[in-house]
């Protein structure tokens, strides 16, 4: 049995009644030495309380007021960045008293609101509880600022602090409920950056809400933490507070959502105007000016699918038109042969050949867009794109349904973002019409491969870090959590309805 102190979760089902009975619990750490005081001008994502590692302290320790050690089943350490990391980071971590070291903690490259777990050895559990830890930090120039309860009420939800998760034996991830996912995704537990990674959150909710009051529910109160009384106010990357501000193409994404939830608001008419301002004379938008701008996949999904949406939301066809040739240029300049590109220069550069995830933002975008989209001999061409991309990138699933981080490169290892994110699209367009049982079969064997990846609470690890390393860092097999998959895997459940 666990310690009294640990909380213990009987995790309802996403659609109000009890279907199973999954223990595990987050045992919260209590937080000495991590004190700090934000610099002018920083930012906490919705001043939630914070501590601070630093290379200069000696580190912070974290312990545990269970008065016995009664752990059966394994013990996950976890810490949740609240600030944009963008250099390699390692943090040591070692037993406070005794001074063992558990582990050096990898969390190069960790993205705002992002979750990392350390799996702590059995054999030293024991001394865990007895000793608590330090964790300090051994590379790295910057603070690493992460969520803490700081003894304040406004605080991050409790997947989001400091804690060790606990579960039993018969609930490891390979054999637990395979619907837990929904509990994170309906919670805070999944709220992140705002921008592309927001947008999925938020677009999975909008998928589920369609069968589920509850995810409803949880969408609205998310949009109302950044879209409340008629503005928009988030951190940025660079922990500043922004109000009423778009900074990149791919920050458009959450008002595809909004315009299907609030199509009132006023920030929509702001995210219009950026769309215009980033379109050339042919109507084709992208980030950067002149022979700078880049073309990407990406704003297949953040670009056209919100314009698309808007157009009809606004009334204003000619925004479609803007969706439209977006989309063209990319299947013009990215889908050669038989791979498809994340990203080239309109000189025709390509990069990025096959990159799962790259895949996913062109498959989404292409299949969300038409699903809006009104009748048009443009229309057509996007949907035989769709179908025939779709025929190429089912040519690379694995045997296990998942595709390699770089499709024709299994040295870059599987990869669950990309798969994720392939199959939500292949679920989506089975359940829109735009192809047959073969797709959505695929779609269903990618959801089974991804099983084995979940946490015991639900979120998916195995997803390659965020972009921000290059080539290297996507090849390289270094594996995380990222909350917004949950987004993808709402529609994977589709297939289901």
């Amino acid at each position: 049995m666990l310690a009294a102190s640990a909380s213990l979760l009987a995790s309802a089902s996403a659609f109000g009644k009890l279907q199973r009975e999954e223990v595990y619990a987050y045992l919260i750490a209590t937080v000495t030495g991590a004190s700090a005081t934000l610099p002018e001008g920083k930012y906490i994502p919705f001043e939630w309380g914070f501590g601070e590692i630093s290379a200069e302290s000696e580190g912070v320790k974290l312990s545990w007021k269970q008065s016995d050690f009664s752990i059966n089943g394994p013990a996950l350490l976890r810490l949740t960045s609240a600030t944009d990391v963008r250099e390699e980071l390692i943090l040591e971590v070692r037993t406070s008293v005794t001074g063992k070291k558990i582990a050096d903690w990898d969390m190069r490259f960790a993205a705002l609101l992002q979750p990392f777990e350390l799996q702590i050895p059995r054999e030293d559990l024991k001394a865990v509880f007895a000793e608590g830890v330090t964790v300090k930090m051994i590379k790295g120039t910057k603070p690493f600022w992460f969520f803490n309860a700081n003894n304040t009420s406004n605080t991050a939800p409790k997947s989001y602090l400091p804690h060790l998760l606990t579960y039993e034996e018969n609930t490891k991830k390979d054999t637990g409920s395979p619907d837990r996912w929904k509990d994170r995704l309906l919670s805070l537990g999944s709220i992140q950056t705002f921008g592309w990674q927001q947008g999925i959150v938020w677009d999975g909710l909008l998928e589920l809400s369609q069968h589920a009051t509850q995810a409803r529910n949880v969408l609205m109160q998310q949009l109302d933490l950044y879209f409340a009384q008629n503005s928009l106010v988030y951190c940025n990357l660079n922990n500043i507070k922004t109000v009423k501000e778009i900074h990149t193409v791919e920050s458009i994404l959450p008002f595809a959502i909004l315009a299907q939830t609030n199509p009132t608001h006023p920030l929509l008419q702001t995210a219009v105007a950026f769309c215009e301002n980033h379109a050339n004379a042919n109507g084709v938008i992208a980030d950067g000016t002149g022979n700078n701008r880049i073309i990407k996949t990406e704003e297949c999904y953040t670009v056209s699918y919100p314009l698309a949406v808007l157009a009809k939301t606004l009334n204003r066809p000619e925004l479609a038109q803007l969706a439209i040739q977006t989309l063209m240029a990319r299947i013009t300049l990215l889908e050669k042969g038989n791979s498809i590109y994340q990203r080239g220069t309109e000189q025709g550069e390509l990069y990025f050949e096959n990159w799962g995830r790259g895949v996913a933002w062109y498959l989404l975008g292409l299949v969300k867009t038409l699903a809006h989209l009104p009748e048009s001999d443009e229309k057509t061409v996007i949907r035989t794109a769709f179908q025939k991309a779709a025929e190429k990138v089912m040519a690379y699933q694995q045997p296990n349904g998942l595709w390699y981080c770089f499709f024709h490169k299994p040295e870059t290892g599987l990869e669950t973002s990309g798969t994720a994110g392939i199959a939500a699209a292949f679920s989506y367009a089975f359940q829109h019409g735009l192809v047959d049982k073969k797709v959505k079969a695929c779609a269903v064997k990618a959801e089974n491969g991804l099983l084995s990846y979940l946490t015991a609470d639900g979120y998916l690890t195995g997803t390659a870090q965020v972009n921000k390393g290059g080539d290297a860092l996507q090849e390289n097999g270094f594996r995380i959590i990222s909350p917004y998959t949950l987004g993808f895997l709402a529609h994977l459940n589709m297939t289901k309805q």
